[in-house]
């Protein structure tokens, strides 16, 4: 590594990292006696969620299962991929990067193997300026115009290869709520599905999707972890590691709803 590159880590975490809050907590637990060990826990949470055990406690096990493709064991009636958010004000495409690399790979997908290809994802166009099922379209008709083929919208699912829009599910239970709506309404009693979603997101979108009725083959993409090694950089606090432990929290929030709810 060049000097420059270790002097630029340097500065990185000791000023635009967690770190220099965790050392603000630490030094309040030192001056304010009464909320000593309020300033403390905060310190070593704070360490604790946005280093490497943080994501290796919480985001790779959401993940690691996944890390290998099983069998395709039936022949799938269709390809359903869940939005991931959208910002109809950026120049290029209007899904969020999350949202367009699940997009993509469930596109290749279902190109490849001749499959309707359903997008499902509404959310708030006074928030993002555009829905998220416009923002699929658009993203499509790039893809089919720059590839050379026919724009393939449809309602169909009886017709290979196409594109289905779902566009007004707000979150992930809605998604397999009316996703299998539509299904049902074409004609499939019990579904099997290609189902595309971050891998993060996966467990949760599972078990949503087989409470809805579906049989599942799980097609993970967007891995946002990568098996943790114990080193020297995985003691270090970075902005980005804690965010994807919040993240995969939320997932363990949405399971925990789902299993009361069986209940």
């Amino acid at each position: 590594m060049s000097t420059e590159f270790t002097l630029a880590k340097i500065f990185y975490y000791l000023f635009l990292s967690p770190l220099p809050f965790i050392v603000l907590f630490l030094i309040g637990s030192i001056f304010a006696a009464r909320a000593r060990w309020f300033f403390f826990g905060a310190a070593v949470l704070l360490f604790f969620l946005s280093s490497g055990f943080g994501v290796k406690v919480f985001v790779e096990p959401l993940e690691d299962s996944f890390r290998v493709r099983e069998k395709l064991t039936f022949r799938p009636d269709a390809v359903i991929v869940l939005g991931g958010g959208a910002n109809g004000y950026a120049p290029d495409s209007k899904l969020e990067p999350s949202a367009f690399k699940r997009f993509t790979e469930a596109f290749i997908f279902a190109r490849k193997h001749n499959l309707p290809l359903v997008f499902t994802g509404g959310g708030w166009s006074g928030a993002n300026g555009i829905i998220e099922g416009d923002a699929a379209k658009e993203t499509a008709a790039l893809f089919c115009d720059s590839l050379g083929f026919e724009r393939p919208f449809t309602s169909s699912f009886y017709g290979g290869f196409g594109i289905i829009i779902e566009d007004k599910s707000e979150n992930t239970e809605q998604n397999g709520k009316n996703t299998f709506l539509m299904m049902s309404q074409a004609g499939f009693k019990q579904p099997k599905i290609i189902l595309v979603t971050s891998a993060i997101h996966m467990k949760r979108s599972k078990l949503i999707f087989e409470k809805s009725g579906f049989d599942i083959f799980c097609y993970a993409v967007d891995f946002a972890s990568k098996p943790t090694k114990i080193d020297g950089y995985t003691w270090l606090p970075d902005y980005g590691r804690l965010s994807l432990t919040f993240s995969a929290i939320k997932e363990y929030i949405g399971m925990l709803k789902i299993f009361l709810d069986g209940k």
